[in-house]
């Protein structure tokens, strides 16, 4: 999208991406209720954040669109003693405002991680996000990525959430 950037995420982004972040996991709990988002969160989301913000072992970016965080893209780089690559970015936080999709932002932002991860030598890329997000398998689909792992979980209750 034409006058979009791309960039390292700020201390002054932190509103902008709070709205973002929990507006994303607002959305992941209709996909399983074991993603329901805990209100209190927000102070310890803000302190994680400043935490990673300029830590080398994630990358925060974020697009804007006329002074507007319209995305935001938060990977952690993994170490994997047992592979081959050694290291890993895995996309935790993948979100580009409705409004805002389907018009290459999202490609945007991951062609901006690569492109960071280079200088890094890093290769291999990864993104975790709900089962039935299927918005997301097909986008991450359309973009060459294949599945390579599955996670399940159980509440110790009788039912599938508590």
């Amino acid at each position: 999208m034409v006058n979009t950037k791309i960039r390292r995420m700020k201390k002054e982004d932190l509103p902008e991406v709070m709205d973002e972040l929990l507006r994303l996991k607002r959305l992941n709990s209709e996909f399983d209720c074991s993603f329901t988002v805990s209100e209190e969160a927000r102070p310890d989301i803000e302190n994680y954040l400043m935490k990673i913000l300029n830590d080398e072992s994630h990358v925060l970016l974020v697009a804007e669109y006329s002074s507007k965080v319209v995305g935001i893209l938060i990977a952690d780089i993994l170490f994997r003693i047992y592979y081959t690559p050694k290291y890993e970015a895995r996309i935790r936080e993948f979100y580009v405002m409705p409004e805002y999709r389907r018009k290459g932002i999202g490609r945007m932002l991951i062609d901006e991680l690569r492109n960071t991860l280079k200088e890094k030598d890093i290769i291999l890329i990864t993104a975790e996000f709900p089962s039935l997000n299927l918005i997301a398998q097909d986008f991450y689909k359309k973009m060459g990525y294949r599945e390579i792992v599955s996670i399940y979980g159980q509440t110790s209750t009788n039912g599938p959430c508590p």
